[in-house]
């Protein structure tokens, strides 16, 4: 007699350490139902409640997480990866949830806008959970000139994760800490300059800032309508690409032939390690090249190997035309357009509120009242940024020649007229570059930074003098920084991918602290 046995069902997937899950992981598990929505959001709120008191990455969680993900918990999955997901938001990206918004300014706690971000409208859309508003600079990092990098007067100091008391740089820190601890799927930020990417190279986490316009930047607390971008901070490149695509099929900016090509291009992007045809330009006589640290060498060396060996021609010794001519100017010339953008946005922002409590409606009040408010630590926090800023006239002939200026720095003189010279897709530099990213932020093209290497064994440490916080010490990571064309998101993304999977370097990137809760605690509890 023979006994006919049901087959072994098959296991349900489990999910990797939080700190490693990546998107992929976390929408197979909830599509598979070994985990709930319900069980991220819980498991993510233990883990901010565990290390937020060292890190203050996160500035304040959303009550209605849990709601928002009960229900999603008997929602049929759309068609996007992101159904079910906690993503922290930058604390500049208005919400019409119980979270305020405030750019880190207590200033704007209890104010309301009149509408939420449309790029969280386009999460919501797309199923993810806005847990809660992560930490960052004040005012993106432009309100103070004395130390203010990561501090904010509402979420206090952010710090990084790979030695204590470590910088965590750029204004959208907050978000990048949070993705490197595991405490979010994702997390939406906003770069001006270098604002996404440098906080990611510091978590060893990438950092995408698209083309600007491919996600709508519409609503945020800009300092610029003209350079302000929308972006992601992940786990790994393949992530960035599921955030890009899941908004922009979500968003309304876009007409729908618009929509489709973009998401064509780019969601090709991580299908295969292979570079044929693809030729990367490689900058060298960059000023900021010039003075490389020396742990850096080396692992850039063999990034280029691993890209040649996938296919790709290597461009040494590139040239950017307008870098010197950029790097001369005077700092007032540097900053003119900034300043002059940051009193519009910040005017418009205010003015534009439907519940402002400390009837702050312009910039003016905003300086008064952070001169005159205790918990902005003022005069130790200067606003030499944000008088700077009220000094302005759009009508000043400095600025109206600088704008004039700015269409050679973002053409002939930057990024475009380098890769059009010498025939590249793209750039890619070892160090952070504050010329390139300026010419980036005025192009309004694609920047992506992924982890390549982290400082050895006796590195001597240094301090950033102006703020006490650690820049480089043993085990803190760096990245490689590529450029591309505007609208070519594709490339950038494409070279980020086969860069990661040939220089994989995040299982050697271990914090000084990490939380414990995984998702068995919570479901087990």
């Amino acid at each position: 007699m023979t006994t006919n046995f049901p087959p072994n069902p098959s296991p349900r997937p489990t999910i990797p350490p939080l700190r490693h899950a990546t998107l992929s992981n976390l929408h197979h598990a909830l599509s598979h139902h070994s985990v709930t929505p319900t069980d991220l959001v819980q498991a993510y709120t233990h883990r901010i409640h565990e290390t937020n008191s060292q890190f203050h990455a996160v500035i304040q969680l959303n009550p209605t997480a849990l709601a928002d993900a009960h229900t999603l918990n008997h929602t049929p999955h759309p068609a996007t990866r992101l159904h079910g997901i906690p993503i922290l938001l930058k604390d500049n990206i208005p919400t019409l949830d119980a979270t305020n918004t405030t750019c880190g300014s207590l200033a704007l706690v209890g104010a309301r806008p009149a509408s939420e971000a449309a790029v969280v409208t386009a999460l919501r859309r797309a199923g993810a959970i806005v847990l809660g508003k992560a930490n960052m600079a004040q005012w993106s990092g432009f309100r103070s000139t004395s130390g203010c990098s990561g501090w904010s007067a509402r979420g206090g100091q952010g710090v990084g994760v790979y030695c204590c008391g470590m910088k965590a740089s750029g204004s959208s820190g907050g978000c990048a800490v949070g993705v490197a601890l595991g405490l979010c799927g994702a997390a939406v930020g906003t770069e001006t300059c270098y604002s996404i990417v440098s906080p990611a190279e510091k978590a060893g986490v990438v950092g995408f800032k698209p083309t600007r316009g491919l996600i709508s930047s519409e609503g945020i607390i800009g300092a610029s309508k003209r350079l302000d971008t929308v972006g992601f901070l992940t786990r790994c490149v393949e992530d960035a690409v599921t955030m890009v695509v899941a908004v922009v099929c979500q968003s309304e900016h876009l007409a729908p032939v618009e929509r489709s090509k973009a998401v064509q291009g780019i969601a090709v992007a991580c299908l295969k390690i292979a570079l044929s045809g693809v030729r990367i330009g490689v900058p060298w006589n960059l000023s900021d090249l010039k003075t490389l640290h020396r742990d850096k060498f080396e692992p850039f060396k063999r990034a280029l190997d691993a890209l040649e060996c996938a296919g790709a021609t290597i461009v040494h010794n590139v040239i950017i035309s307008g870098a010197e001519e950029y790097e001369a100017l005077s700092p007032s010339e540097k900053q003119i357009i900034l300043d002059t953008d940051m009193k519009i946005a910040i005017n418009s922002y205010l003015s534009s509120l439907t519940t402002n409590p400390q009837n702050i409606h312009d910039l003016r009040d905003l300086i008064e009242f952070t001169k005159s408010c205790p918990g902005e630590e003022y005069p130790h926090r200067n606003v030499e940024g944000l008088e700077r800023a009220q000094a302005t006239d759009a009508d000043d002939e400095l600025y109206q020649s600088m704008l004039a200026k700015d269409e050679y720095f973002a053409g002939e003189g930057g990024i475009d007229g380098a890769l059009n010279r010498h025939e590249c897709n793209v750039l890619l530099i070892p160090t952070l570059s504050v010329t390139l990213q300026t010419f980036a932020a005025k192009a309004g093209s694609p920047v992506m930074s992924v982890p390549m290497g982290s400082f050895a064994e006796g590195t001597e440490v240094e301090v950033d003098a102006k703020n006490g916080l650690v820049n480089i010490a043993p085990g803190i990571p760096f990245s490689a920084y590529i450029f591309g064309r505007a609208a070519s998101d594709e490339d950038v993304l494409k070279v980020g991918y086969v860069l990661e999977q040939m220089v994989d370097v995040g299982e050697n990137l271990v914090p000084y602290l990490e939380p414990t809760t995984e998702v068995v605690d919570v479901q087990s509890s």
